[in-house]
């Protein structure tokens, strides 16, 4: 393409037909250009081995661009990278003037115009009046609407526009919006604005609004990084001279007059460099840092440190729309994630906040990191933490315990698992009461009815050792019931009359079939020490204990309901030693008191059974409930 062809296209704001001209300019210079244009904004990349200093390569690129009189650019971006000394390498960004002179058509011109008329009337020259306009400051002093005062900084607490990079200042100016505004603050005025601007058929308008509204979800999204510190010492003026030297006589675009003196120069405002944030002084992990990179890449630019067992996420709370779903993102994160392997596996706190630009928490949320289960795990049927085991094989087999139970055949087949398991109900009150038992699948268990310290001791020192190896492996369970049968025992061995240790030992039988099942049911999710472990055990184990369960829980209900009738009598000896003719004879119940007491008891055997199951789903599941419930309600 000819040069005349490339003059001719970037005259139109063409980008490429600009870098081919500033190419063809820097070339004796070793600098390649590259350009791109957003809107208002003109970006450009220069790339050399060594560069120029900065001030006369942005005085030569704002002198090139405005010869072309270009009104669609008002924002000049360069970032420039020298390929030997990263330490040359800088970023700025400056309004042009020509860029200012917008359409009458235009937000911003229109504001600038009227500028210009308040300027005028009260007697300021057309130079200030493009230049308040530019830099959002009324002339003369007169009187300021509350919406430039807010747009501009002044009375609210928080930095002025001008303080922010100009395309920035600009877009904030177009969108009439202050610093401190969120993004649902832009999100409102932008539709808002677009809004009554399609009423009014004012579509021409519609572009400066885009443009506005783009720039500031960039900025808010991608926040400039401070600019690393430079070794290199200032150039003095001699050596600025002398490396400008080349420049000097470097040729023009091709037509228009020499550029204005430099004092017209203005706007020039390199991206500022706040102060770090988080602090410095913290440093993340490589954990961390993945962290950060894969928050990052799914537009949450959050700061990720690594502080002893806690994983702290923060972030600019001006950047966060809604609490709720920003924090439920992260979890869903974290949830994808084998922390173990990328060395959190001992982190257990998540600690997510939002800073004000003083660095000040505006909300924090404190929770409990998402541990899942492995593949391995979920694959180990012997495992305790197995989702398939715990959710779908636990009520498989409570399922198939009550299909055995209703059909006649495998229940008189398996009808020695309910003998047995009514005969330790017997034994256990006996134990625990400090007597001497031997529980037989016969159908009989011998009792002795005088207290025994040496099966007082003996059951307590089982019991030490249970909380011991429950200790010793981190096993709660087995912990807490070593202690709770403990206290049971001290007070059935040594507080408890003959009498009641009579009744509850007729009781234990029929009562034994229910929570004694029951306990061996829910201890399905819940890991043994070593020395007694159970994991592939708890499977039979819980399809007997579900057998015997669904019989007397049934047998009751058909009871209450009278389409049964309470078992009276006993297998062997006569009919008025059986466990309900004792309760009757010997301690005044009455039937309807067997009826009510039994299924009393079933009811709560059943809730308890409910309830652990449901308890085991929502702490394998937790994390995704909670995540779920901080979507809705955001």
């Amino acid at each position: 393409m000819t040069l005349s062809a490339w003059q001719e296209q970037a005259k139109d704001g063409d980008a490429a037909a600009i870098a081919a001209l500033l190419n063809q300019s820097l070339k004796a210079q070793n600098l390649e250009v590259r350009a791109e244009r957003d809107s208002y904004c003109l970006s450009l990349w220069i790339s050399g081995a060594t560069l120029p200093p900065q001030p006369q390569l942005m005085d030569y690129l704002r002198r090139a661009i405005e010869r072309l009189q270009l009104d669609c650019i008002g924002i000049l971006h360069i970032e420039a990278e020298a390929t030997t000394d990263a330490s040359q390498n800088w970023t700025a960004e400056m309004t042009m003037l020509a860029g200012l002179v917008q359409a009458e058509t235009g937000g911003v011109g229109r504001r600038i115009e009227e500028a210009e008329s308040r300027d005028k009337a009260l007697g300021k020259g057309d130079t200030l009046a493009s230049e308040a306009a530019a830099h959002g400051v009324s002339g003369g002093g007169g009187a300021r609407s509350p919406q430039e005062a807010r747009a501009d900084g002044l009375g609210t607490g928080q930095p002025a526009v001008d303080a922010l990079p100009p395309k920035v200042a600009r877009a904030y100016r177009e969108l009439g919006l202050s610093p401190d505004a969120t993004l649902a603050d832009i999100d409102r005025a932008y539709f808002k604005t677009k809004a009554a601007l399609l009423r009014q058929g004012k579509r021409d308008e519609l572009e400066p609004l885009k443009w506005a509204f783009s720039t500031l979800k960039d900025y808010l999204e991608n926040p400039p990084q401070p600019d690393p510190p430079s070794p290199a010492q200032p150039a003095t003026p001699e050596d600025d001279k002398d490396t400008l030297a080349p420049f000097a006589g470097l040729p023009p675009l091709g037509y228009g007059s020499p550029p204005p003196p430099a004092e017209h120069r203005h706007g020039i405002a390199a991206h500022p460099s706040p102060a770090p944030w988080p602090p410095a002084a913290e440093t993340s992990s490589d954990a961390a840092q993945v962290i950060q990179t894969l928050l990052h890449e799914r537009g949450l630019p959050a700061q990720v440190v690594v502080k002893s067992d806690q994983l702290h996420l923060r972030w600019p709370a001006v950047r966060v729309v809604n609490s709720q779903q920003a924090t439920a993102q992260i979890y869903s994160l974290l949830l994808q994630q084998d922390l173990v392997a990328l060395g959190l596996g001992d982190v257990k706190t998540l600690v997510v906040a939002a800073l004000n630009r003083q660095n000040q928490v505006v909300w924090r949320q404190t929770l409990t990191m998402p541990q899942r289960p492995t593949e391995e795990e979920d694959s180990d049927l012997m495992s305790f933490n197995n989702r398939y085991s715990n959710g779908i094989f636990f009520p498989a087999l409570l399922a198939i315990g009550m299909i055995l139970n209703a059909m006649p055949i495998f229940n008189s087949l398996l009808w020695g698992i309910k003998i047995w398991i009514h005969e330790f109900g017997h034994a256990v009150v006996a134990w625990l009461a400090g007597r001497q038992a031997i529980p037989l699948p016969i159908g009989w268990t011998n009792v002795n009815p005088e207290r025994s310290f040496f099966v007082y001791v003996g059951i307590l020192i089982l019991l030490g050792l249970l909380f011991w190896a429950g200790q010793k492996e981190g096993k709660r369970w087995p912990m807490v019931l070593a202690v709770s049968l403990a206290i049971v025992q001290f007070v059935m061995t040594w507080l408890m009359s003959p009498n009641t240790f009579d009744m509850l030992l007729a009781f234990g039988g029929i009562g034994g079939e229910l929570y004694l099942s029951t306990l061996l049911m829910v201890s399905f999710f819940f890991p043994m020490p070593t020395y007694w472990r159970w994991d592939f055990y708890r499977y039979p184990v819980v399809l007997g204990a579900a057998f015997t369960f669904w019989g007397q829980f049934w047998l009751w209900k058909s009871i209450r309901w009278g389409q049964g009738s309470i078992p009276f009598g006993a297998m062997w000896s006569d009919a008025e030693h059986g466990d309900m003719n004792i309760l009757v004879n010997r301690h005044s119940w009455e039937p309807g008191d067997l009826i009510s007491t039994y299924n009393t008891v079933a009811n709560l055997c059943f809730l308890a059974l409910f309830g652990v199951y449901a308890y085991v789903l929502y702490r394998q599941h937790r994390h995704w409930i909670w995540m779920m419930r901080q979507r809705w309600l955001g």
